[in-house]
Formats: C-alpha cells, structure tokens, sequence
C-alpha cells in the first residue's frame, strides 16, 4: 500500500486540554471540507454518527470525512483532552479515503500521542522551512498507514484475551501517569496499582509502550510543562510544582535536557511565535 500524498494546511492543527462547555455540533460536520484526525488522550465524552454512537476516551482515533456527521460532547466532570490535524490529499483523483475505516481503538496511545504532538509543534511555527512541513506530511501519512494496516491485521487475528487484558491494564496504567503527574509516582505504586510485581511491570510496560516506566512519567511530566508555559502565566517554581518536581532546578535541568530550552527560553520562544499571527 502506497503513503498517503497529502499536505497539512498552517494552524489547523492543535493539542489542547477541552474548555468546559465544549462540544461539536451539526454545523461544524456540515463545515468540514477538508480531512480532519483526531485523537482521544484525556478524559470522557460521546461521540454520534447517522447510525451510532461512540466512547470517546483515551485511545480513540476517527479519521474524518467532509459529508459525514460526527457530533461530539464531554464528560463535563472529565473533559477530553484531544488532538486534532486537518489535512487534504495532494492529488483528490487519488482520494481513496472512502476505502478506509473512520474509527480506531488505538493499542498504543503514547506511540500515535508522540507523532500527532510532533506534527502539531511543528505545524504550529509559522516560519518552519518547507522541510519540516514536508517531514510533518509524511509523519502523518505513515502514521495512517500503520493505522489501516493495523487495523486490518487484528481484523484477522483472533483476539488474545490474556495479551489483551495485559495491553489495557498498561494502558490505563499511561492514562494514570498523564493524569496524576503533580503526584509522587514510582514502579513499585504503578506496579501495585495494576497487581503485578515491580519486575513483571516493568516488562509489560517497555514490551507494550516501548518505554520504561520512568521514562514515560518524565515524558508525561514534561509535556505538562510545556502545556502550562505556553498556557498559563503560571510561575516556573508552580508549573514545575504541577508537573510532579519538588526541586525546580532539577526541573530546569531535566526540561533543557529533554528540549535543549531552559523553561524560560520555551515560554519566550512560544510568544514570539505567537505573536507573529498567521501570515
């Protein structure tokens, strides 16, 4: 199966946090002209087609079409987190999105989280070369494709209860660590938490997220950063509080080695580039 040829417009893409009261109405599904993917990462809500309705939740992944109706609300209690990508084909005579699914229950929600957040920073600087929005193109392309391809593939193969029961109890496991991350969190409470012994843990965990657990908590600890300094006029004393770090220096440290930016730097970095506007 070829990769998708398709191009990202600017600033129609993003990763937020939902605001309360949020919701997709009729009219947006009636507005939309071009594709649009989304990703579930946080919270709860519905999501209603013409002929059914979905758990919206972590994990789950709708790649959509102009012409259909996808009418959406969240837990209110739960807000969603979500990203959401539109894009269109390069060459429509070459448009088989029809031949597609819509809907996914993604396996490994730190694995597509990480490449529709890369595609998301990266589409949202204004001035990136061509190159980078050229990369952006084909991440998102070979993301579809592992997603058809995938899907395709369990459609044939027997469901394994037990591998299954494992893959979901880690899942909730990175849910968890996303959503407590201001909290003191090690193996041994995570490892508690799922009833498994720190070792079996941590095996599970690398097989099915491809990561240690400590390094998805510092992942999970530094995106929220991120979140707060583009987002909030929080100190960096607080933020480094609300992700998870006692010891802001520390936090300093581990933020420059993970993004090669001081927390400062990042925060002044993100307004200027928001500052510029759409050009």
């Amino acid at each position: 199966m070829p990769a998708f040829d398709l191009v990202i417009p600017t600033g129609n893409c993003e990763r937020i946090r939902c605001f309360q009261g949020w919701h997709r109405s009729r009219s947006d599904s009636e507005h939309l002209t071009d594709q649009e993917l989304w990703l579930v990462w946080a919270g709860h809500g519905q999501m209603r087609t013409r002929d059914r309705e979905y758990e919206l939740r972590p994990g789950f992944c709708v790649w959509m079409r102009p012409g259909r109706v996808y009418d959406a609300q969240q837990d209110e209690s739960d807000r969603i987190g979500l990203t959401f990508i539109h894009f269109s084909f390069q060459n429509q005579a070459l448009n088989r999105a029809h031949d597609f699914p819509e809907f996914y229950n993604v396996g490994d929600l730190n694995y597509v989280d990480t490449v529709t957040r890369r595609v998301v920073e990266i589409m949202r600087q204004h001035d990136a070369p061509t190159e980078s929005k050229t990369a952006a193109g084909w991440l998102l392309s070979g993301l579809l494709l592992d997603l058809v391809t995938k899907f395709r593939y369990e459609d044939k193969t027997p469901a394994n209860p037990v591998a299954r029961h494992h893959t979901e109890l880690i899942q909730q496991t990175v849910r968890h660590i996303y959503e407590t991350v201001e909290a003191p969190l090690s193996v041994k409470e995570l490892a508690k938490r799922a009833s498994y012994s720190p070792a079996h843990f941590s095996s599970l965990f690398k097989k099915v997220t491809g990561q240690t657990v400590e390094a998805m908590i510092v992942q999970a600890r530094i995106d929220k950063a991120r979140q707060l300094l583009r987002r909030s006029d929080l100190s960096i004393g607080q933020i480094a509080e609300a992700a998870g770090y006692r010891d802001v220096y520390f936090f300093s440290r581990q933020f420059k080695f993970k993004t090669g930016q001081t927390p400062t730097q990042y925060r002044v970095a993100q307004m200027e580039e928001l500052s510029k506007g759409p050009k």
